[in-house]
């Protein structure tokens, strides 16, 4: 008789919690995604959502995922806290309390838009706050690329993302271009 794997495991844990595997991004059309999400649930299982969430983001090759990018309604999402070292972080019911004035304007994608990617202003530092998955609160100031993760994925909490923050324009030439870089690589033949 077969014995599960971990992985087999976490796939039933996920179907018995949620109904379904989580392990799947949902559309970009999705109602969930243009929800704005509230506190987590009491009772959500903090580090199995935590696990979930960057086996998730791992498998896309993502730096970031929320929650209700696959689906779930939980105000939480993962993230490179460091992405030279692989550092990844649980923010649970996060918020930004400050912004930087200083913008900074940089190419961004998103795991929701495989192919889309705009030149997006951010501020180049936030101070933010959340809980990890133990519950405990976190303070702390972030600057950089970990500054506009963060601020991408709270994006997600609030019910938006990055489409909006740019020209309707600038996103339809976006999406022209993914279109046509699909078309190529569709055509090499190795």
């Amino acid at each position: 008789m077969h014995k599960p794997t971990e992985h087999e495991m976490s796939i039933v844990r996920q179907i018995k919690k949620y109904g379904y595997p989580m392990m799947k991004l949902i559309p970009n059309n999705h109602p969930s995604l243009k929800q704005r999400l509230q506190v987590c649930s009491e009772d959500l299982d903090r580090q199995q959502m935590k696990d979930d969430l960057i086996a998730c983001m791992e498998e896309n090759n993502g730096v970031g995922l929320s929650a209700n990018q696959i689906g779930i309604d939980e105000r939480v999402f993962v993230m490179y806290s460091d992405v030279k070292k692989k550092e990844v972080i649980a923010c649970f019911n996060p918020y930004i309390t400050e912004y930087s004035e200083e913008k900074i304007i940089m190419d961004e994608g998103c795991l929701t838009w495989p192919g889309i990617w705009l030149k997006v202003e951010r501020s180049e530092g936030i101070v933010c706050n959340f809980e990890d998955e133990t519950g405990e609160h976190v303070q702390c100031t972030m600057h950089g690329l970990e500054s506009r993760i963060f601020q991408h994925e709270y994006d997600h909490m609030e019910g938006t993302n990055f489409t909006r923050r740019v020209s309707k324009l600038k996103l339809d030439m976006a999406k022209k271009r993914a279109t046509k870089m699909k078309k190529r690589s569709e055509r090499i033949v190795v």
